[in-house]
């Protein structure tokens, strides 16, 4: 009998594990997906075959749903499966160096998500505490008001797509088209102008056209309290973060760099320094709010201040 070598062992365990299957057969939980995790990057480490690569391609799922914390998160594969047929193309130290950083940095993610689930108690006795505080005393659920103005938006799409593809009257069509887009747009920029007004975004983001710390972290932080007050808990979260970019830089961790990604601020920081931690939950949260589908709620908020404050932000 044939002896498999350690590459081709690799290959069928990752395939056996990982393989197209349907949706609710591929989640997995996070111990699961850090151990699919790992089992891809010693696979990519210890292959000197070609046809493993190949092979790794081809049975990379599109996504990974992984299951914590009672829901369930898509993380996209789409950068491993390019990166995996960079380095399939061309065998360099470099196009490795890309694939295992990009591995990495998900590890290093679902590793800082299972320790910050481990114990939860405290964190919500804090969260408690500060939900208590005047800022929240007025917070309201949604109202009338706002359920009305959702469902006159719907009511104005539908009938624009109505009028759009309809045919029975071709020169009132396009007149009618025509006065509704009008009308739409004139409502679109008083809408945005409006809430440039109320939220004050330019100026927040202008008062420091050198650096983020030419603000004092105080300031972006009174502003995100001020938002949390009226409700706009979108924004809130948005100034906390910059008010713990604002607070790090302040102590020299970094130079100023206006172009910085988020996530660059945070490999500035080296593993073990004591604001690591604080900073990725804040990165996270900030990422998941502005740029993902999660809602800002106050309790969002309240988890974003308590990270503050552990950051050194009192």
């Amino acid at each position: 009998m044939r002896t498999l070598s350690p590459a081709t062992v690799l290959l069928l365990f990752f395939t056996l594990t990982m393989a197209k299957a349907p949706a609710q057969e591929r989640s997995l939980s996070l111990t699961q997906y850090i151990d699919a995790l790992q089992q891809l990057r010693h696979s990519v480490m210890s292959s000197a075959d070609t046809r493993v690569i190949s092979s790794l391609v081809q049975n990379l799922p599109p996504e990974w749903r992984v299951h914590c914390a009672g829901r369930i998160f898509s993380v996209s594969t789409h950068g491993i499966d390019q990166a995996l047929r960079d380095y399939d193309k061309q065998r360099t130290p470099s196009k490795l160096a890309e694939l295992t950083s990009q591995l990495d940095m998900l590890l290093a993610d679902a590793r800082a998500m299972q320790s910050s689930t481990a114990d939860m108690s405290g964190e919500r006795n804090r969260l408690t505490e500060i939900l208590s505080r005047h800022e929240f005393r007025r917070v309201r659920s949604e109202s009338w008001y706002d359920r009305l103005k959702q469902r006159l938006q719907r009511w104005l799409a539908n009938l624009l797509e109505r009028i759009v593809y309809s045919s029975a009257f071709p020169v009132v069509s396009r007149i009618a088209i025509w006065g509704l887009l009008a009308l739409a747009l004139a409502v679109a920029v008083f809408w945005v102008v409006r809430n440039y007004r109320q939220g004050n975004i330019y100026t927040q983001f202008t008062a420091a056209p050198e650096a983020i710390s030419a603000k004092p972290w105080r300031d972006w932080h009174a502003e995100a309290e001020a938002a949390a007050r009226e409700g706009r808990w979108r924004d809130a979260i948005h100034l906390s973060y910059w008010a713990a970019i604002s607070f790090l830089e302040g102590q020299g961790l970094w130079r100023p760099d206006l172009a910085r990604t988020p996530r660059e601020y945070l490999k500035l920081l080296p593993q073990g320094d004591a604001h690591r931690d604080s900073l990725q939950q804040l990165t996270r949260s900030f990422e998941t709010v502005w740029y993902g589908t999660e809602a800002a709620t106050a309790e969002t908020f309240a988890g974003t201040s308590a990270l503050l404050e552990r950051l050194g932000c009192r």
